[in-house]
């Protein structure tokens, strides 16, 4: 009688998963996956965007170059300023230096239109020193000689000289110097008599004629 016992295979089958439980770990599956996919995106974006300090950085160099441009811009008008007040201060000084050679020039002229008459009236007052009688018709002609000479020096400068006498009285260009009665009425408030001649330049008056006014009696 065989007494041998079946061999009998008794190692434990796999654990089967659970039919209910396949959908969750297939949701668990997605969401690792998906938040693996958006580390490697992030990872990815920052590798190429540049870091927030960069962006400072460049702003910073910008507004120091636009800072050095505008300072620069500013130098050169503060130069140029200068340089046109040192201009207009030497062209000042130079019409001054040119004014100061004008009114010399014009005193150089005059004295020399003028010598002409001083050396006629040392010649006067060298006869008129002799004493003699006989010279003073002489000496009267070469007064009035002097005098004449005189006056054409001050029209060639450009001097008129006023002699309003059997004119009108103009107390602008005239100083009455007393009245004078007159029967005349024609003669009413005319210069009946100039003592002192005025003299004008151009436009401008040098000096009222010194006059002496009619007045009509009664």
């Amino acid at each position: 009688m065989n007494t041998e016992e079946p061999n009998v295979d008794v190692s434990p089958e796999p654990a089967e998963t659970p039919a209910d439980t396949q959908p969750e770990v297939e949701v668990l599956e997605k969401e690792q996956a998906q938040a693996g996919a958006e580390s490697q995106s992030q990872s990815s974006t920052s590798e190429k965007a540049p870091p927030i300090q960069d962006f400072r950085d460049m702003r910073i160099q910008m507004l120091e170059r636009s800072l050095a441009e505008r300072e620069a811009t500013l130098h050169s008008y503060i130069r140029a300023h200068k340089k046109a007040e040192a201009d207009f201060e030497a062209y000042k000084q130079r019409l001054e230096r040119d004014k100061d050679k004008e009114i010399t020039l014009s005193r150089v002229k005059l004295v020399e239109k003028l010598l002409d008459v001083d050396d006629n009236l040392e010649r006067t007052l060298s006869a008129s020193r002799s004493g003699n009688p006989e010279t003073f018709p002489a000496l009267v002609k070469g007064v009035e000689m002097v005098h004449r000479l005189f006056l054409e020096r001050l029209v060639e400068l450009g001097l008129e000289r006023i002699d309003p006498t059997g004119k009108p009285f103009d107390p602008n260009s005239m100083e009455a110097l007393g009245a004078v009665p007159v029967n005349d009425p024609s003669r009413h408030d005319t210069v009946v008599m100039t003592l002192r001649s005025g003299y004008r330049l151009g436009e401008q008056e040098i000096r009222p004629a010194l006059v002496q006014v009619g007045k009509l009696l009664g």
